[in-house]
């Protein structure tokens, strides 16, 4: 889910503290979000801000609170700024699907709409009550847990507090 991904670049360490790092992890959820241009790297500050929201919005849902109305706004407020439309696309040989149309001119709007579109479907759909932020020291990634009593995002985590709660029983 690109929200959670996006969310995990302030994880341990600021994934995004440069515009060349933005344009890296585009790069990397091009799939989701479609080709970026130039002029998406330029506005760092829009990602990073976007990226806090969801944080806070996450955050709070684990801990079984609302989010603040500061978070919810930003969040409301990216998602509306493309308008979509569905449209039937086919042509020939291809047989006919439904494709998402919007009507944005700015790149930047339409991915900052995209992921906040998926931080909202995160938030308000069924996989709000697996949200689980990583409780391992330096880590803190926001995930959706696979099962009901998973606790850790990576099977590594789990083995590094594993072993620290064993060293710390020993008096290491």
């Amino acid at each position: 889910m690109v929200a959670l991904a996006l969310a995990n670049t302030a994880a341990s360490a600021d994934a995004l503290a440069t515009p060349a790092a933005l344009t890296a992890w585009l790069s990397v959820h091009e799939q989701g979000l479609g080709p970026a241009d130039d002029e998406v790297a330029l506005r760092l500050a829009d990602f990073r801000a976007l990226r806090s929201a969801i944080r806070e919005a996450v955050s709070s849902t684990v801990h079984g609170a609302s989010p603040s109305a500061d978070s919810v706004r930003t969040l409301n407020e990216a998602s509306a700024a493309v308008p979509t439309a569905l449209a039937l696309e086919d042509g020939p040989g291809v047989p006919v699907r439904i494709e998402r149309v919007t009507a944005s001119p700015s790149r930047t709007v339409q991915v900052l709409a995209t992921i906040a579109r998926s931080a909202i479907e995160l938030l308000g759909g069924s996989d709000r009550d697996r949200l689980r932020l990583c409780p391992a020291t330096r880590c803190g990634t926001a995930f959706v847990a696979s099962r009901s009593r998973q606790v850790w995002c990576s099977a590594s985590c789990g083995n590094r507090m594993r072993v620290a709660r064993h060293h710390a029983r020993r008096g290491r």
